[in-house]
């Protein structure tokens, strides 16, 4: 079989040609679309921060009460918000003195508050005059009910504790401590 240039359709190749790249950029089209519109929707999930510093309280019991308001800044709603919230040394040598789970049964929507209230209760602490740091670590569990996702989110803090009888602010932890402590969630079986 030889190929005769004057045989050739030469129209029919170019709107063969046109076609395939027209297919191809379509193809490009829908994958940019839908990629567009997957991060759009992971944009518009709900998301918890704090909208101020935690606040901690000596109460009349004798107990530490630390009160963390969080608000969702995310466009969906939250659904089956149940958090679990550990407080332990900074030394890494006992166990935790407190282990709490909490679960929110109403919805929280975009821009609005809700409150995890933590009591301390731990005789030792109200006696001394100082009290070593803790970890606070607080993992939130939570659905988006328009996307049927769940999440988790963890907020790693640190209360600096009581020195001379002052008590001190609860800060964020640093990144070299984190590998400590999920060492230490691990082994006591937290986590």
């Amino acid at each position: 079989m030889s190929w005769n240039i004057k045989n050739w359709n030469w129209s029919g190749s170019v709107v063969t040609i046109s076609t395939a790249i027209f297919a191809l950029v379509s193809l490009i089209s829908v994958y940019i679309s839908v990629t567009t519109w997957q991060t759009q929707r992971e944009a518009a999930r709900p998301y918890f921060t704090f909208i101020e510093s935690p606040s901690l309280h000596l109460n009349e019991e004798a107990s530490f009460e630390f009160e963390f308001k969080f608000k969702n800044v995310g466009t969906h709603p939250a659904t089956n918000l149940s958090s679990r919230t550990i407080v332990f040394e900074q030394q890494f040598l006992e166990k935790p003195i407190l282990i709490d789970d909490y679960t929110v049964v109403n919805d929280i929507p975009r821009d609005t508050t809700t409150s995890l209230l933590l009591s301390l209760k731990n005789k030792n602490l109200s006696e001394e005059p100082d009290i070593n740091p803790h970890f606070i670590i607080i993992n939130l569990r939570y659905s988006d009910p328009v996307v049927r996702k769940s999440y988790n989110q963890t907020i790693y803090l640190k209360w600096a504790g009581v020195i001379s009888r002052r008590q001190q602010p609860l800060i964020h932890v640093e990144i070299s401590e984190k590998e400590r402590i999920l060492h230490y969630l691990k082994l006591h079986h937290l986590y």
